[in-house]
């Protein structure tokens, strides 16, 4: 009797034991590393070709497929949401996503308040213009019609510098990229504030020479956005940057979806 109670005692503390060492232990979370992490990516409700965009309803781009290969590094699953990028800080502090992910410009934000990784592309302000046109700087417009796309580094320059020089210039700011197509091609506007990566963009879908881009005018880069205090998933992403930059995977994605 006694052995058989010493033997339940002996197995009572294994199993307490085993326990204590899966549920506290720092290193337990090596027995759940095969659960992947639910992480909310936040971009721009409007369509930003080629970072992000809508191409048979299926959300493709470049910013899309370097989400999902950093994904795939760290072990999560990406759900991608359309959020008003006007209120994207409020958003990402209120917990309805995780990141702000889609030309995010570093600038653009308040670093005491969102934490951004090291930039992962260069993509700078330029001006898209008719091939005859020679507009090489923001002083260059005065008196024009300029438009910019939504919620973009170029939309807040545009914003800024039509109040300060192009005085007398009309902004149009559609929430489809299409259209804006459309009425730079039609000649409505005789110049567009953008980056590199949309004019690139609309000089592949406008081929022929019938337009050009300027040199840089202004230099923008792009980051990905955390919650200030979430350094875990801070560090797992710039991380999973690091090491796709390294290999070589950011430099093709920006050569399939860039140029």
């Amino acid at each position: 009797m006694k052995t058989r109670i010493i033997i339940v005692c002996i197995v009572t503390v294994v199993v307490i034991a085993t326990c204590f060492f899966l549920f506290f232990n720092p290193f337990s979370n090596l027995f759940s590393s095969n659960k992947p992490i639910q992480i909310k990516v936040g971009h721009s409700m409007f369509d930003y070709p080629p970072l992000h965009y809508r191409d048979s309803s299926m959300l493709v781009g470049f910013d899309i497929e370097l989400a999902e290969a950093v994904a795939n590094i760290i072990n999560a699953e990406i759900e991608f949401v359309p959020i008003d990028w006007s209120n994207s800080m409020e958003i990402l502090e209120a917990g309805e996503v995780d990141v702000l992910w889609g030309g995010l410009e570093r600038a653009s934000l308040d670093e005491s308040r969102v934490r951004f990784t090291r930039s992962y592309l260069s993509s700078n302000i330029v001006l898209l213009m008719p091939a005859d046109r020679d507009y090489s700087e923001f002083a260059d417009l005065e008196g024009l019609n300029v438009c910019a796309l939504n919620f973009t580094p170029a939309f807040n320059y545009l914003q800024v510098y039509n109040r300060d020089v192009i005085k007398s210039s009309r902004s149009f700011t559609p929430p489809e990229y299409q259209s804006l197509m459309g009425s730079l091609s039609s000649g409505e506007f005789d110049c567009m504030i953008t980056d590199t990566s949309f004019a690139s963009f609309f000089l592949r879908m406008n081929p022929g020479g019938a337009f050009r881009m300027s040199d840089t005018v202004l230099g923008s880069n792009y980051a990905v956005g955390v919650r200030v205090g979430d350094t875990e998933l801070f560090d797992l992403i710039q991380g999973a940057l690091d090491e796709l930059q390294a290999d070589g995977t950011i430099d093709s994605l920006q050569a399939k979806w860039i140029g």
